[in-house]
């Protein structure tokens, strides 16, 4: 029974899900057709919770920085490393798209038509449109960025006010504590709705979907990897001089957390532990990048933005021109850096991505049921550019020094001799 109700058992059952929606759908078409209100039920509950989830958990992020001289050159330096990691993984990711195109030729049997036009707003009227004239009817909208927009502000706010902010502060932190309870309430159903999405998807597109849905993730793994060696691993070595092999020896008690939870908030403890303990970061400023870096600091869901943007458009012969794609990096970007680091974000933000976008995301539900094996890479990037950017940090600082490190290993080494 433990199976069927707890919560650690969610992937396993998810998978089975997906497969049984796999095998209803080739083999029972009509009954197939007929469960797709279960997935479009699943669909609407993830949607449902795009603008409780922008607002609490943003604005918890930024108000639990606390100090205002922290956030004014420790905060303003590593958002600054963050924000440039996000726009590289960006870049890789339009390269990786524009080289593979996951989407591109694959023809699916009865697909649908997609006959608007992608939304190509100048980059000048998406800044003027994330100023909301009414932040309450911005809500009830769902006008993601102006929702955002908002949350920053009043987040800066809340840092500013400090002890007279904490009653609206706590209030924030427990209103994402209730939006990834409501997730996970949601996630028990979301076995059903995969089963549902898959078997409809089968049944309408036929097995020629698990093609191009193949090539998709291995395109967003090998951005992965990309993102580990050219935005992290090369700038790191060249800058601090650390001993490369035993940093990753080190990171890696960090990479079994994130492949193990793909939840980037729920590896704090381990990170700040590695971070300090092994890496010899103090632990004042590994205590205010690392859970930060959680929050702000997704180049794995940048990545996927990406990806997904052309992925979408090639899938259903669209193409996006030169400001399409300043645009798509532009919102990956803002959006990434206020996603909330947990498992299955990327599910309600790819939906958010599209729908800003003007593009169809009928095949998020597919993605969905393959989600998991996408956010294992996803996290576990994304918390190696918290350790990273970190690193960089102290070395600026001149608050760490890679030669401690790689002497503190040399000891240890010695010691066991």
């Amino acid at each position: 029974m433990k199976i069927l109700v707890d919560k650690k058992y969610l992937p396993l059952r998810a998978a089975i899900g997906f497969i049984m929606g796999i095998i209803v759908g080739l083999l029972f078409t009509d009954f197939s057709i007929w469960v797709k209100p279960f997935g479009t039920v699943f669909m609407n509950l993830i949607k449902m919770l795009i603008i409780p989830v922008v607002f609490f958990s943003v604005g918890s992020g930024i108000a639990s920085m606390g100090d205002v001289q922290k956030l004014k050159r420790i905060g303003g330096k590593i958002m600054l490393i963050y924000t440039v990691m996000t726009i590289l993984a960006c870049f890789i990711g339009v390269v990786v798209a524009k080289v593979m195109r996951p989407g591109l030729g694959v023809v699916l049997d009865n697909a649908a038509k997609f006959t608007s036009e992608v939304t190509t707003p100048s980059i000048g009227d998406f800044f003027l449109g994330m100023i909301p004239s009414n932040v309450i009817s911005s809500m009830a909208s769902g006008d993601v960025m102006q929702v955002i927009f908002f949350t920053i502000l009043l987040g800066i706010a809340l840092v500013m006010l400090g002890e007279k902010g904490k009653m609206i502060t706590d209030l924030m932190n427990q209103g994402a504590t209730a939006c990834y309870k409501i997730l996970d309430i949601i996630m028990i159903y979301s076995p059903i709705g995969i089963f549902a999405l898959m078997a409809n998807a089968i049944a309408v597109y036929g097995v020629n979907i698990f093609g191009v849905l193949g090539k998709f993730i291995l395109c967003d793994w090998l951005g992965v990897v990309l993102i580990w060696i050219v935005i992290m691993s090369i700038p790191l070595v060249l800058y601090t001089k650390i001993d490369y092999k035993k940093f990753v020896k080190s990171i890696s008690r960090v990479w079994m957390m994130t492949l193990a939870t793909t939840s980037s908030t729920g590896t704090i403890p381990v990170t700040l532990d590695v971070t300090v303990n092994e890496l010899k970061v103090p632990e004042w400023m590994a205590s205010f990048t690392i859970p930060l870096g959680a929050t702000v600091n997704l180049t794995g869901a940048a990545l996927y933005k990406t990806l997904l943007a052309f992925f979408v458009a090639d899938f259903y012969g669209l193409s996006l021109t030169v400001e399409q794609i300043a645009i798509v990096i532009t919102i990956s970007t803002i959006m990434s850096i206020a996603a909330p680091g947990i498992p299955g974000g990327g599910i309600v933000t790819g939906a958010i991505f599209l729908n800003l976008m003007g593009l169809p995301f009928d095949l998020m539900g597919p993605i969905a049921g393959l989600y998991r094996l996408i956010d294992m890479g996803h996290t576990t990037v994304n918390v190696s550019g918290d350790v990273v950017g970190t690193l960089l940090l102290a070395k600026s600082e001149g608050v760490w020094k890679a030669e401690d490190f790689n002497r503190s290993n040399i000891e240890k080494v010695a010691a066991k001799a």
